[in-house]
This record gives C-alpha cells, structure tokens and sequence, in this order.
C-alpha cells in the first residue's frame, strides 16, 4: 500500500531516534565505570533508575498524548532529551552526569507513544499491520547504525557520542511540527469528546488487559536474550565478550532484511494467531539453546527467536491500537511498551537466578515454558470480542 508523507516523516524520526539513543546506550556502563570511576554497584543503581524512569515516563507519555496531543508530545520528548545529551557533552561532576542520564532516560520514552499513536491515526486500521511493521524497520536500522557509528567516535571522546545524540533530537524535535502539520487530529475530538482527563475505559477492556499481561510474559523471556544469554555465553562457555555482537547484529539484520516479507506472508493471518506462533517460535528458540556448547550453532536459534519476534511485536501492537478509542490510543501504546519494559525489567534478574541455582537447563527450559504458555494464552483469547461500552 502507498503511505502518507506523515507516515514516511515519522519512519524517519524513529530512524533517527533509534540511532541517537543507541549511540550511547551500549557504551554508558564503560563511560560510567572506567571514565567517571563510578563503582559497578552504583552504576547499576543508575541503570535501574534509568529503567524505572523510562517505565514513568511511556505511561506519562501516553496520557499526554491523548490529553494535550501527540505533536506536542513528541516534541517535548525530543527537545528536553536533546537539552539533557548536549549538558551531558559539558558536565564534568559524576553527580550531574548521573542526574542528565536520569531525566534524558525519562525524556525520550515519551516519544513512543505518541509516534504510535499517531500511526493509527493516519493508517486505516485494516493496515495498522504492515504499518507498524515498516515503523520496525526504522527501530532496527537505527540499532544497526547506531552503535557501529558510536564506536567510530568513540575514540575521540565520549563527548562527541552526546553531542551527536542531542543534535540528531534537536534537529528532529524543531523539524516535526514543520512536517507533521496538518497531520494530527485532536484525539479527544475524534472519539467525540471535550475536557481532558484520564479515562479507565482501557482498565474495563478484559481482553486487552489479558493481551498486554500475556505481553509482559513474552517480553521476561526474549530479556534473556540480550541480558542473560551474553553472561551465559561468557561465563559458562568462556567465550570472548564480543561474540554476543554478533548475535545480536544478527537478530537486528535480520529484522530489518525480512520484517517486511514476513508481513506480506502473514498478514492476512488473525491478529491472535500471528502472536501466538511468534510466542512459540520464543519458546522453541530458547529451548534449543540449552544443549549448545559452542558459539556458531547460537546463529539458529537466535533467527528461530527473531522470527517470532517479526510476527508478534507488530501484530500485538496494531491489536492494541485497533482496540483502543482515538482518545486512548496513547495510553494503550503506553501499557504496551510498559508491558515490553517491565518484562524486560524482571527478566534480568529471574533469568540470572534461574541460571546460577539450576544451570542451562533450567535457564532455558523455564524461558520457553513461559514463551510456551503466553502462546498458548493468545490462542485461547482468539479473535477480539465486541469493544467495551464507549
């Protein structure tokens, strides 16, 4: 189908956005330990605030942008993270640069939900899909060039890495209301309504509750593949440090070379069934990476994993926004990523568990049971009942 120029002007900006945050993203815990001399303990203090700050702020995000409007929305995100990573270009004092990590880590997650909001807006809801599927590819692009791009300018210095990241948000943020004009409906007006306000319509929808916890699972266990799965590869198998690169390079690639066919192939399928074999390809993946015990037979599973990863995340997320009212669209893109968020959250810390008292096995297994009955809980959902009252 032939998109809007809207829609080719937000693939650009989450192609950007991905690329300015995975600038940095993968270097912070080397910037914050071996250039700030920040204790190991304390950096992981300041991830997980950072963590809990992105959670905070796709929620606030979400309500945003259905109270005040999804431009706006996208606009604050951008500049305020823009202002947190140029200051950070100039702080020498650890404790400010652990304060504009904290708020540049709660600024850019408001973007999010709006974007996605704003997608289904502009695309008829038989084609939120394949949309959504093409905004992936921009994501993934942006984690392919964005790290490769910061370790190229890594050996100046790590200023040049916040420099480059806040200029990619400024320019962004002041470029979209230029863009994007006349693209955004006012949300409220569009469902019919006046006043703002926090609507629990959303909280009332049982099948999309079921549909964003099951999520949560599904997100616990591919965590493990960038969180665990790299300890395991190092400190069971005693493999260099960097072979996980190229695994995770893999699962990027891979996104971005076959998102689209895969879409084409499966579009058509129902919503639930897309979702649900893309939960049994996470649980088939893990599971048959238990009994490896050398680096190159890793590649299958990770493409079995990214594979599911292909069919579900965009099928799930054109589920919710077709679920949701115009006026609840950004707060239902907001309990997704939450969900994708605090999965990711809890996954680090119950798959490192699960791997120092009971091994590979038990690792693995465990992550494709919970794959295996997320799988199983969309199959039995089906297809979408009558939407709640409006």
């Amino acid at each position: 189908m032939r998109y809007s120029r809207a829609f080719w002007v937000l693939f650009a900006g989450r192609l950007f956005n991905s690329i300015g945050t995975s600038l940095i993203f993968p270097f912070l815990t080397v910037y914050l330990h071996e250039t700030l001399h920040v204790s190991l303990a304390v950096v992981g203090l300041v991830l997980l605030g950072q963590g809990a700050a992105q959670v905070v702020s796709v929620l606030v995000g979400g309500v945003l942008a259905d109270s005040w409007g999804r431009l706006p929305t996208m606009v604050l995100s951008l500049i305020a993270g823009a202002a947190a990573s140029l200051a950070l270009a100039f702080a020498h004092a650890a404790f400010w640069i652990i304060v504009l990590i904290l708020l540049r880590g709660g600024s850019l997650p408001l973007f999010a939900p709006a974007a996605q909001a704003l997608v289904s807006d502009i695309v008829p809801k038989e084609d939120l899909y394949p949309a959504y599927s093409v905004q992936r590819v921009a994501a993934n692009a942006g984690i392919i060039l964005g790290p490769m791009l910061g370790a190229f300018l890594l050996h100046d210095s790590f200023s040049i890495l916040f420099l480059l990241s806040g200029a990619i948000a400024a320019v962004f943020g002041l470029a979209i209301p230029i863009l994007l004009r006349g693209a955004q409906r006012d949300p409220r007006a569009a469902a019919g309504q006046t006043g703002v306000g926090l609507s629990f319509r959303l909280l009332r929808d049982r099948y999309l509750l079921w549909v964003v916890a099951l999520l949560m699972l599904v997100s616990v266990a591919y965590s493990q593949l960038y969180w665990v799965v790299p300890g395991y590869l190092t400190v069971f198998l005693h493999l260099p440090a960097t072979d996980f690169g190229f695994l995770a390079a893999e699962n990027a690639v891979l996104v971005v070379v076959f998102q689209i066919p895969m879409t084409a192939l499966a579009q058509h399928w129902r919503p639930s069934i897309s979702i649900a074999i893309g939960a049994a390809l996470y649980a088939a993946g893990f599971l048959s990476m238990a009994p490896l015990g050398s680096f190159l037979p890793f590649f299958v599973p990770v493409a079995v994993i990214t594979a599911g990863e292909i069919l579900l995340q965009p099928s799930v997320t054109a589920l919710v926004a077709s679920r949701a009212r115009a006026d609840d669209r950004g707060k239902a893109m907001g309990l997704l990523t939450l969900a994708n968020r605090s999965g990711s959250g809890v996954g680090p810390l119950l798959g490192g568990t699960l791997l120092t008292y009971g091994g590979a096995w038990v690792l693995f297994s465990g992550t494709a049971l919970l794959a295996a009955v997320a799988a199983a809980g969309y199959a039995k959902l089906g297809d979408a009942p009558a939407e709640i009252a409006q």
